[in-house]
């Protein structure tokens, strides 16, 4: 390993997932990678997952020497894919009946509290009608005790956000609690699926306002004084403080970060990326150097949220993910259970119990299940009476599911608990079978062996064969999630959710055969395999795929090389519409501009964009003091009626322009 003492400045990149916290030590001018380590995340501390991961490298890192600690993060992605997050109250301005069920925010979270507010504006940004500032400081009287964050959207807020911005000084002026607005979240002019992507933020600020106060308590610890910044969706990053504020543009912030951390440690310019971690299976492609961005917006698991994002298929498959049996079929996620090998780790009489279990099984959807508390949280208000007795019931260390939840209706209740995260849940995962395989070593191997004997009485199977179909499941699984991006179909038709298609099935499945046809599937480009589980399903994964496997070193901890890595990025946009014969409107985040010449709304769209763009740049830099110059990109789609005669005919343009700057020249 080279030393650091050659290198006058470092760049500390640093990944919290759900189930391990990486760091990596860059050379910020060659990107070599001098030191890198892996710690368990500590879920009910983040700070001692972050310290532990630290402390490991802390002998190659000089802290006067860091010039940027970067994160990446897959907390808000898992958040999201396992249905978790903290309830909030969403005031939608302006909204109709219509719009209010277009939001789908009432069927996707039992705990969100919706009232419509009278205001907002119309397509050029003009007052449609009063704010009922009464209406506003009512539902917070009324609402605000039982929830966590405040969530506003308002119509076409991003033509004139006046009336988000008045209901967001009220809920500050008369409460504590954070809030988001729709527009600081996306330009896009579909109000209700902006009301939900807001709502979504909202639900997530505790997740990465935590992180980052953990990561600080750690770096203050290490005496490393160097800014903080946070890698979003996009790929890009921005100041720790500004993220703070809106942590559903860290949805996709792992896998964003591991194309590029892919990118950095292969030299390559294309390929298709698997990243593959203890909750999700994260697959994008790099093109020509450039990440493809979703054209509407990231989608995790069944979402499609207007945060703009790598385009990345996300799915709940990782080597953490519960393992199910019917006697016959075998699934594989997509909630994340803590190992049973992991947790025979800290806690061996599980092995015991494991092992009497054998003796005497439970029913299926008991079997090597254990639930316990996150944390020392010994009282909690709020919790129904069914709840309050599962809590009650729960210690740290780990009871059997049996004990603490048998019933239906308890576990019902245990869910809640698990969504609140005060709550965890133990089973067999993929990550035990592969211990019992031979194919993982890190954590116990009694704990696995128990846990497979017991899962594979239900099938009549010999323990390794259970285990080898387990494996060969998650293959398969993994498998379909490239074919999907790779077939690059869209949403309606799925391969790697379902793999429907039966030439993809057959190829993911291993069997390279329907009938008497011989089926044989080819990819264009590699696979970059990277995340802790690569190595033990990835090699038969790209051999069903018909693709070249890569796996550059330091593959594990690729996100958090990305985020080391990664540069500012920032977009924005603005519109010209025809408004009459010789004049033009200007619509941008200011508001909309009447004006006559053609060229001159060009220019004065491209000007209000370049204006949005640079605030923008401010906010996500804060605290850089060596940042790059920022380099300006714009693209123009003008529309012209056909036979148009110079500027006269042109009906409509787009602006799209992008401000790119390095963190550290």
């Amino acid at each position: 390993m080279a030393s650091t003492k050659t290198s006058p400045r470092l760049l500390l990149g640093v990944d919290t997932g759900g189930t391990y916290t990486d760091a990596v030590v860059l050379d910020a001018d060659t990107r070599d990678v001098l030191a890198s380590a892996k710690a368990l995340t500590t879920r009910h501390d983040l700070s001692v997952g972050v310290s532990n991961a630290f402390a490991a490298i802390s002998e190659s890192l000089d802290p006067a020497r860091v010039e940027l600690v970067s994160i990446s993060t897959t907390l808000a992605t898992n958040a999201v894919v396992e249905g978790h997050g903290s309830p909030v109250l969403v005031l939608l301005v302006g909204f109709d009946d219509k719009m209010l069920e277009r939001t789908r925010i009432h069927e996707s979270f039992s705990d969100a509290v919706v009232e419509v507010i009278a205001g907002g504006h119309d397509h050029y940004g003009s007052e449609k009608a009063l704010l009922d500032r009464d209406a506003v400081v009512a539902a917070l009287a009324t609402h605000g005790p039982n929830v966590k964050a405040v969530a506003v959207a308002s119509t076409f807020a991003v033509r004139n956000a006046a009336h988000e911005h008045a209901v967001r000084d009220l809920v500050m002026a008369e409460s504590d609690l954070p809030v988001t607005v729709s527009s600081s979240l996306s330009e896009s002019l579909d109000a209700p699926r902006r009301a939900l992507t807001t709502a979504l933020n909202a639900r997530l600020l505790s997740r990465i306002s935590d992180l980052v106060e953990a990561s600080a308590r750690s770096l203050a610890e290490l005496n490393i004084t160097a800014p903080v910044m946070v890698a979003k969706g996009d790929g890009s990053l921005a100041a720790a403080e500004s993220v703070a504020r809106r942590p559903i543009e860290t949805v996709l912030s792992g896998p964003a970060a591991s194309i590029v951390g892919a990118a950095t440690l292969t030299g390559l310019d294309d390929f298709v990326l698997s990243d593959i971690g203890g909750t999700t299976t994260d697959v994008g492609q790099l093109r020509s150097g450039r990440p493809r961005l979703t054209a509407d917006g990231a989608r995790v698991g069944g979402w499609r949220t207007m945060v703009e994002a790598i385009d990345v298929r996300t799915t709940g498959l990782g080597g953490d993910s519960e393992v199910n049996t019917d006697r016959t079929e075998i699934t594989v996620g997509p909630q994340r259970h803590v190992p049973l090998s992991l947790l025979a780790q800290d806690h061996p009489d599980i092995v015991r119990t494991l092992r009497a279990d054998l003796s005497e099984p439970p029913s299926r959807d008991l079997a090597g299940r254990f639930a316990f508390r996150i944390g020392d949280v010994v009282e909690l208000s709020g919790l129904s009476s069914i709840e309050q007795r599962v809590f009650d019931r729960l210690s740290t260390s780990p009871t059997s599911l049996r004990d603490v939840a048998a019933g239906a209706l308890e576990r019902r209740a245990l869910n809640v608990l698990i969504d609140k995260g005060i709550a965890q849940m133990s089973g067999f995962t993929p990550s035990d079978a592969a211990h019992v395989l031979g194919l993982q070593a890190n954590w116990s191997a009694d704990g696995a062996h128990a846990g497979a004997a017991l899962m594979a009485w239900y099938t009549g199977e010999e323990p390794e064969d259970f285990c080898q179909r387990v494996w060969s499941e998650t293959v398969r699984r993994s498998a379909g999630c490239i074919l999907d991006v790779a077939f690059d179909v869209p949403d309606a038709v799925t391969f790697g959710d379902s793999l429907a298609n039966p030439l993809a099935d057959s190829a993911a499945r291993g069997e390279g055969r329907i009938g008497g046809v011989g089926v044989n599937l080819s990819l264009d480009a590699p696979i970059v395999a990277v995340g802790g589980p690569a190595a033990v399903y990835y090699d038969e994964v790209a051999r069903r795929c018909g693709s070249e496997l890569v796996t550059p070193a330091n593959f594990a901890v690729a996100n958090a090389v990305g985020a080391a890595a990664g540069q500012i990025v920032v977009r924005s946009h603005a519109e010209v519409h025809s408004d009459g014969p010789g004049m033009f409107r200007v619509v941008s985040g200011s508001g909309s501009e009447q004006i006559a010449d053609a060229a001159e709304a060009i220019e004065l769209a491209t000007q209000r964009a370049r204006d949005a763009a640079k605030a923008a740049l401010e906010e996500r830099c804060a605290g850089l003091d060596n940042r790059g110059q920022a380099v300006e990109l714009v693209d123009v789609q003008r529309h012209d009626a056909p036979d148009a005669v110079a500027d006269e005919g042109m009906y409509s343009a787009l602006v799209n322009l992008e401000l790119q700057a390095r963190p550290v020249v």
